[in-house]
């Protein structure tokens, strides 16, 4: 029950989430009723303007990193590297001086997260589709490759890529950073989530380490997909640092059930587990990765 009653809570709250990446242009309806959203900038480097066009010189220069307040989205919107998205405008402070203009979402972070100085930034990078071509036939599926970066105090540190799905697995996403969840040497775990606006569609959570020496490196990744009071596909990890947790070692472990017949006092129809997995990761500290273990 509490796995059915994690999924529903998924299937109404998806529209709570920061980021639609299929059309950009609809991004302000995703500003939580606010006239404001703080952000970072994304891109190594952006340009700020005067208006909404690239046709004048840059007013201003930004970098990977910096704070900045949404005010409002324009109606123009501008296609770069196979991703369309709308000009914002935008509030800051540089050198002590408040100052506005518009910026390309492009440009612009997801979910801010950061942990002390250090500032975790990911976004979109462009388009990766993929392309399978079988005799005539030639099919493309869409994908993005996701960008994450750790900024310190304006310096660029690290960073990583991540390929994720588009369409309906990937049309929002949110952020969050943990603690190294017991595995050595780590100081922090981000976590980057993308999800559709339905139920029975998946929330992929994609795991990076930021290393005490440093170092951004990649972890499993898993998926969790759920129809309410139909069936669900359940992906969890045990860290270290939890119960049942275990010396430098991550713990995947998997469930699927679906309904029955039969219904509880509720109503709701009884799941029956129809298939359960497990794997384990050893974290190697000292080489900075992850092996599964066969």
């Amino acid at each position: 029950m509490k796995k059915l009653l994690f999924f529903l809570f998924v299937c109404i709250s998806h529209q709570l989430f920061a980021q639609d990446f299929r059309d950009m242009r609809s991004w302000s309806l995703y500003m939580n009723g606010s006239d404001t959203v703080d952000r970072y900038v994304f891109a190594d480097t952006a340009y700020v303007r005067a208006s909404p066009d690239t046709k004048q010189t840059p007013v201003d220069t930004l970098l990977a990193g910096d704070n900045i307040t949404l005010t409002g989205v324009a109606s123009q919107s501008l296609t770069i590297r196979g991703i369309q998205g709308p000009w914002l405008k935008i509030a800051y402070t540089k050198n002590g001086e408040y100052r506005k203009g518009y910026i390309w979402q492009g440009l612009v972070s997801c979910s801010p997260m950061r942990r002390g100085d250090l500032k975790f930034v990911y976004g979109i990078e462009r388009r990766a589709d993929s392309i399978a071509v079988s005799g005539n036939k030639r099919d493309t599926f869409p994908k993005y490759l996701v960008r994450l970066k750790v900024v310190q105090n304006g310096v660029l540190l690290a960073k990583a890529t991540q390929v994720i799905g588009d369409d309906e697995s990937a049309n929002f996403s949110y952020g969050k950073v943990m603690s190294g969840m017991g595995l050595t040497n780590v100081q922090h775990i981000a976590v980057l989530s993308f999800s559709g606006e339905a139920c029975g569609i998946p929330t992929d959570d994609y795991y990076f380490a930021w290393t005490k020496d440093g170092q951004l490196v990649q972890l499993p990744s898993k998926t969790n997909i759920g129809d309410a009071d139909v069936y669900y596909h359940s992906e969890e990890f045990t860290f270290p640092n939890e119960k049942n947790g275990q010396p430098d070692m991550i713990v995947w472990n998997m469930e699927e059930a679906e309904a029955t017949d039969k219904v509880d006092k509720d109503g709701a129809h009884v799941m029956k587990v129809t298939d359960k997995k497990s794997k384990r990761y050893i974290w190697d500290p000292e080489n900075k990765k992850v092996t599964a273990i066969k």
